[in-house]
């Protein structure tokens, strides 16, 4: 399975190339082969063209492999970071549901990580008591700080990683880190902390507060395809290092 999407991302990716091969080999294929005035042309024609293509594909294949060998410890070492990442973000959600919410957590993951969950954890959340932890802190002020941290967090990967990080991967942790969702989240604390008003009419209460927090799906969805791409990547990178740990395991 592994081979064969190797095999559909290099043909979509190189997809130009390979059509115009493909031409060039049709064409001194039918010289070859149909046109009896053009049949030692076209032999010619399809045999250099046909060898152009395999050394293409060769060349291709070595400078490739030899590349992913090269950025072998960057890899890793954006993996290490991105896992960090990851395990922090799941184990800080999943610590403050079990702090704050009555109930048994989702069976999954995947069940975890949905508005439901948000919008219980935060209708049972005491913003004013305090976190059980060293020093001593309430949750407003440990939802802000960690809410920063994970955005300054996720912008140093996105800097040292830019080169080495596959797009997609790129593109899911700079959704968690400019997600309106956190900076909205962060504002609505402040306001609470210092009893403040949206507005002249509007008073932020506990119902208001709670009712008012919901995550953007693409931020879940984040989350998660960089949760399955870590499970993917340890599969790949402990081969290189055996040393290296897994992502966050949620039970």
């Amino acid at each position: 399975m592994k081979r064969l999407e190797l095999f559909r991302k290099t043909v979509k990716n190189e997809r130009n190339i390979i059509l115009s091969l493909v031409v060039l080999i049709l064409i001194g294929l039918v010289c070859w082969l149909f046109l009896k005035k053009t049949e030692e042309f076209g032999l010619n024609f399809f045999t250099e063209m046909l060898g152009v293509a395999i050394t293409v594909f060769i060349v291709d294949r070595l400078i490739k492999k030899r590349d992913e060998t090269r950025n072998v410890p960057q890899k890793l070492a954006a993996y290490e970071d991105v896992r960090l990442y990851v395990s922090r973000y799941i184990s800080f959600w999943t610590d403050t549901y079990r702090q704050s919410v009555p109930d048994e957590k989702p069976n999954t993951i995947y069940d975890f990580f949905t508005q439901d969950t948000i919008s219980k954890i935060f209708k049972h959340l005491d913003l004013d008591s305090e976190v059980n932890i060293k020093p001593r802190r309430k949750w407003g002020d440990w939802l802000s700080e960690k809410l920063k941290e994970f955005k300054d967090k996720g912008d140093k990967i996105l800097d040292r990683y830019s080169n080495v990080l596959e797009p997609e991967i790129f593109k899911y942790v700079h959704q968690l880190t400019e997600t309106s969702s956190h900076d909205f989240l962060i504002q609505m604390l402040w306001v609470c902390k210092n009893g403040k008003t949206m507005s002249p009419r509007i008073e932020i209460t506990p119902e208001l507060f709670h009712s008012s927090i919901k995550f953007k799906e693409e931020d879940f969805n984040a989350i998660l395809k960089l949760y399955d791409w870590c499970n993917a990547q340890y599969e790949i990178m402990s081969k290189f290092d055996n040393s290296i740990a897994k992502v966050y395991e949620y039970k």
